[in-house]
């Protein structure tokens, strides 16, 4: 069987602006639920790690993204 490539012709500016646009929304984001944490009484709470797994996944997710795009312009 062949192996057949799907050749995507984007422009890797378009890529960065999409991740500016993406971590602008990040950070509203993070305003938005860091208010609504401090608001509802989660700040202090040792039960809750909605905040941990929050900042963990997002950083995470952020680094996949920056090295995709780093790992597709040198394509």
């Amino acid at each position: 069987m062949e192996d057949k490539i799907i050749s995507l012709n984007i422009p890797s500016e378009i890529l960065w602006m999409f991740l500016a646009g993406i971590l602008l929304f990040f950070l509203v984001m993070s305003f938005v639920f860091q208010h609504h944490w401090e608001y509802y009484g989660i700040k202090n709470n040792p039960k809750i790690f909605a905040k941990a797994v929050y900042w963990v996944i997002a950083i995470f997710l952020i680094v996949v993204m920056l090295l995709s795009i780093i790992y597709f312009e040198s394509l």
